[in-house]
């Protein structure tokens, strides 16, 4: 249901070139939705009308129990802005018919015990919302980079005091950038800093073997101290694991030169916040630039809000005027192989067990 009544029955977008081109009828004819979220939410006023596709929307079990449909769900979606993830187990219980799992955002850390307690060793595949944010990501990147390098604090100061200072402009082109955590939304970084700004890119992986669109070099965990001492710009793009805690803290800003910015847009779990603005304190490191935190909103207490060359914002990075039709829009690129038979094909498949 969309606020309380079925929707169904739309015109259905036309389909991405993809390898499924070659399915001229879909295998799966009618599918049945569950959408864990606020049926009043912003996420879902963007829901799209899809043919012979029936969404129920609730964020109550009392609500999907009392669906006639609900017991012929072939797909559950979770959508994290609002929707209740402790809903997720029961109502799989209320879903015997559930073929697939998808999470509306990219970040799965918070079904990290639905996976593990309820879904286990089922062959169930999940999907998320990966690349459906990267280029907005990359852009606010590059922007911190920009921000730092070009001075726009020096610049703001001295239009405030009405200064005219003639200082020496530095440029971006050259410098080194690294990336710590080379999924989608790292590639998009790499490809908008080599190419449009003439930048080096390295690149940290747990498989350094695997290629990397983009990277001038690509090091694995053993070596990351290396990318964290050679790069001008660090970006952490990790997701929250409990493999990925921390992986950004003291010993990684030590390594840093102590002109080097360091940049957060993955998950505010794998940055020691604490060391984080002891660099800055010590001026260990230039600046940095956060979107992501461990608690959100970061908490008045933090002691990044009291740090000098700092660039805070509120995890809005990616949240653009199309943010929830690009959300959808992943869903359906998945949606489309789901119902060719195809899950084996689906673009934006995870591993549940490594959380990414």
């Amino acid at each position: 249901t969309m606020y309380g009544l079925t929707k169904e029955n739309g015109a259905e977008a036309a389909p991405a070139m993809s390898d499924l081109a070659h399915v001229e009828q879909p295998i799966r004819k009618r599918v049945v939705i569950a959408v864990v979220a606020p049926a009043d939410g912003a996420v879902m006023q963007a829901l799209p009308a899809i043919d012979n596709v029936t969404f129920l929307v609730h964020n109550t079990l009392d609500g999907f129990a009392n669906e006639p449909q609900v017991g012929d769900t072939n797909v559950v979606v979770f959508v994290a802005a609002g929707g209740d993830r402790d809903l997720l187990a029961p109502l799989f219980a209320l879903t015997p018919s559930v073929e697939w799992i998808h999470s509306f955002f990219a970040g799965v850390d918070a079904l990290h015990e639905f996976f593990t307690n309820t879904l286990g060793a089922k062959d169930i595949p999940v999907t998320n919302g990966k690349g459906a944010f990267s280029e907005s990501l990359a852009e606010w990147v590059l922007t911190a980079i920009l921000h730092f390098n070009k001075q726009i604090p020096r610049v703001m100061k001295n239009t405030a005091e009405k200064r005219r200072e003639k200082f020496v402009m530095n440029t971006v082109a050259g410098k080194t950038l690294g990336i710590v955590g080379y999924g989608d939304i790292g590639a998009s970084c790499a490809r908008i800093a080599k190419h449009g700004f003439r930048m080096r890119v390295v690149a940290l992986r747990n498989n350094p073997a695997r290629h990397c669109e983009h990277a001038d070099k690509v090091y694995g965990n053993d070596d990351k101290l290396a990318l964290f001492k050679e790069s001008d710009f660090v970006v952490c793009a990790l997701p929250g694991t409990a493999a990925t805690l921390n992986y950004c803290g003291a010993a990684e800003f030590a390594a840093m030169k102590p002109e080097g910015v360091f940049i957060s847009i993955g998950r505010g779990l794998a940055v020691d916040e604490i060391a984080l603005a002891a660099a800055l304190e010590s001026k260990s490191i230039a600046a940095a630039a956060v979107d992501v935190y461990k608690a959100e909103p970061l908490p008045e207490s933090s002691p990044l809000w009291m740090a000098e060359n700092v660039l805070l914002t509120s995890h809005n990075a990616d949240f653009t005027a199309d943010y929830f039709d690009l959300g959808w829009k992943v869903f359906q690129d998945n949606l489309r192989a789901f119902r060719a038979g195809a899950t084996s094909e689906m673009p934006t498949a995870i591993t549940t067990s490594l959380g990414y």
